[in-house]
């Protein structure tokens, strides 16, 4: 008897985890890019992720109010307005960088709400170029990272990389400031 209600609870229990699986995958993954079928898998991977992040940086410049862009929580760190135009410079550094080329001239004063929302667009704009044109094959091309020698798909990583340590850098700014920041899928 103990045999025939073991064979039934297990029976009962991988079909109960088959369907929670089933529900649970239902639930997330229609939401969710899969680059798997992509031609270049590793390099949609890195767009995914970068282009996830500088959606969220764009929704934070756009939320904080310009009246709050100087805003810095101590005297020690850089203010709103500092961390956005820092996260668009590094951005035409990195990806001018894996194409190869210097970083494209950039108008010095980037002051107003406006302007540095202006200058983020135009340098997450750059890198879409970057990583539409990249292919899975040139990742382990020869890069250099600020005089050290790498290859590309760590100038790639980094990218991301750095906007997503930067975006926390904004969320605190917005909770200090009331605001809430944009969530989206991860």
């Amino acid at each position: 008897m103990f045999r025939s209600i073991a064979r039934v609870m297990v029976a009962v229990g991988v079909v109960s985890v088959s369907v929670l699986a089933s529900l649970a995958n239902a639930q997330i993954s229609p939401s969710l890019p899969n680059p798997i079928a992509a031609p270049n898998p590793l390099t949609t991977t890195l767009s995914i992720f970068r282009s996830n992040m500088q959606d969220k940086i764009m929704k934070s410049a756009d939320a904080m109010p310009e009246s709050k862009y100087s805003y810095r929580p101590t005297k020690d760190v850089r203010s709103f307005a500092e961390i956005l135009n820092h996260v668009g410079d590094i951005s035409y550094i990195l990806c001018s960088n894996v194409k190869g080329e210097a970083p494209p001239a950039t108008a010095a004063a980037k002051g107003s709400k406006t302007e540095i929302i202006a200058y983020l667009k135009g340098a997450f704009d750059y890198c879409d170029g970057v990583y539409s044109g990249f292919t899975d094959a040139h990742l382990n091309d020869p890069a250099d990272f600020f005089g050290v020698k790498t290859n590309k798909m760590f100038i790639l990583t980094q990218v991301g990389n750095h906007d997503a340590l930067h975006y926390g850098n904004l969320v605190t700014y917005l909770r200090f400031n009331g605001l809430v920041p944009s969530g989206g899928w991860f």
